[in-house]
């Protein structure tokens, strides 16, 4: 791709792409090994944008206004070198950033915080004993870090960072004290140790591999969700954040044929679940609020499926896609363990994409190109994977539907997304150091840019019909 010298510039792709801009350009130069450079983003309640860039050395803030001019920057030394990565960032009352760095075991926090009026910096560290617990996620609610791990009693455990202290809150999995329910939670806490936790961010588009996870985390209005699949079943935890209380649900799968796989993915309050067997696939979408089932969708092996908008298709790690003959072929070679789908919610429709993933004995590592063109891509570094899938070797089964918010099947044309354009661009350019961002109604990517020895905000967008 042509290089740009100038602050902004719009590429206005046309016709089969989506729209990328330059926003910004600020020169940084990262010293010593590419293993120490890192990127970290965060806006304020005022949408005033934040950038962290580190190498092995310094710290360099770079401060953006709502509309994404530079502001203003402070350079400060790295942290002590036990302090590997940053972890999260809170704003004080006044806005200035307060950002957290890490050691990999997560026993020790450096909270920096950042005064840029004074241009000024102060800082509190944190001493954490996890030596007995499993930490399982990381994520910042309500202005505040939170550790979520899983005590030697299998109880949630959600540790509490903010500027004015730490605190704990232990949310137990079983809603009574009967051995059923212990026993259950006891279950559950397996399910998660075994598999891990995939977290979806409904701004950004999930892969199928992903999608594919038994275990995923959703943060929606101050809650907390896990859902969590089993063969006949998916099962919500959802914690309020604001008292730290549990509401447990669970909904039954379409099927009860022990050979069949399932799945599901929650979006827009919505839980729809997938079933594949052999014979057939179903798909239903049930109101959260109202529990009432918005819709049902089945097909067999022998019928063409009414509801979809793209062509069977199968899909190697390196990208290359072919398509598959029929609805008989695909069922028969889902790997009925690892079935899934993905939503997300695209200006024009709500993108789904149904299939499944399966291991397979050729050698190579998973390319950024997995997912790219109709079945999307990669989305970076901000998407943290469970370890279902976390695979060399991968092939991905899937088509695609578009639905409304009403879960009524739609015709309208395929329209390019920014996850096309965006894993292009990381395949052609492969930075050394990069971090996905949403931002308003977009994505910002924000790489080092080696030649210039800058720092790049680059706008991503769909196409909007």
């Amino acid at each position: 791709m042509k290089k740009f010298t100038f602050i902004v510039l719009l590429l206005a792709i046309v016709g089969t792409s989506s729209a990328q801009t330059i926003l910004n350009r600020f020169p940084v130069e990262l010293k010593k090994s590419s293993d120490y450079f890192q990127i970290f983003t965060a806006a304020n309640e005022q949408n005033e944008y934040f950038a962290f860039v580190a190498d092995k050395e310094n710290l360099t803030v770079i401060k953006y206004n709502s509309a994404l001019f530079f502001k203003d920057s402070l350079t400060v030394s790295r942290p002590d070198r036990n302090l590997d990565y940053m972890i999260g960032v809170t704003f004080s009352a006044d806005g200035n950033p307060d950002l957290y760095w890490s050691s990999k075991n997560h026993e020790t926090f450096k909270l920096i915080h950042f005064d840029f009026q004074k241009r000024t910096t102060s800082d509190l560290t944190y001493e954490n004993n996890f030596a007995r617990k499993k930490i399982i996620d990381v994520f910042v609610a309500k202005n505040c870090l939170n550790i979520v791990s899983i005590t030697p009693e299998n109880t949630l455990k959600f540790t509490n960072f903010s500027n004015v202290g730490k605190n704990d809150f232990t949310v137990p999995f079983h809603i009574n004290e009967s051995i059923t329910e212990k026993s259950k939670a006891d279950a559950i806490v397996n399910r998660i140790l075994e598999n891990g936790i995939s977290i979806i961010d409904k701004k950004q588009f999930t892969p199928l591999y992903v999608g594919a996870a038994h275990v995923k985390r959703y943060l929606e209005k101050e809650q907390y969700i896990l859902s969590i699949d089993s063969p006949t079943t998916t099962t919500l935890f959802t914690v309020n954040l604001n008292n730290f209380l549990l509401q447990k649900s669970e909904f039954p799968h379409q099927t009860s044929d022990k050979n069949s796989g399932s799945n599901s993915f929650l979006h827009q309050d919505v839980l729809y679940q997938l079933s594949v067997n052999s014979a057939s696939l179903a798909l239903k979408g049930t109101d959260l609020k109202t529990k009432n089932e918005l819709g049902n969708y089945l097909t067999t092996a022998q019928q063409e499926i009414e509801f979809k908008n793209s062509p069977l298709f199968l899909q190697t790690e390196n990208g290359n896609t072919r398509t598959i003959k029929n609805t008989a072929k695909m069922l028969s070679k889902i790997n009925l363990e690892s079935v899934g789908l993905s939503i997300y919610g695209t200006p024009n429709y709500n993108l789904f994409t149904i299939g499944g993933v399966r291991e397979v004995a050729s050698g190579g590592g998973l390319a950024m190109a997995i997912g790219l063109g109709i079945g999307g891509a990669l989305s970076g570094s901000d998407i943290m994977v469970g370890s279902d899938f976390i695979s060399d070797t991968m092939q991905s089964m899937y088509f695609e539907s578009y639905f409304d918010n009403d879960f009524k099947h739609t015709k309208r044309p395929f329209l390019p997304l920014y996850i096309d354009e965006l894993g292009s661009f990381l395949n052609s350019n492969r930075p050394s150091v990069h971090s996905i961002t949403p931002f308003r109604d977009y994505i910002i990517l924000n790489y080092y840019d080696n030649k210039t020895k800058e720092f790049v905000m680059r706008k991503f967008e769909d196409v909007v019909d």
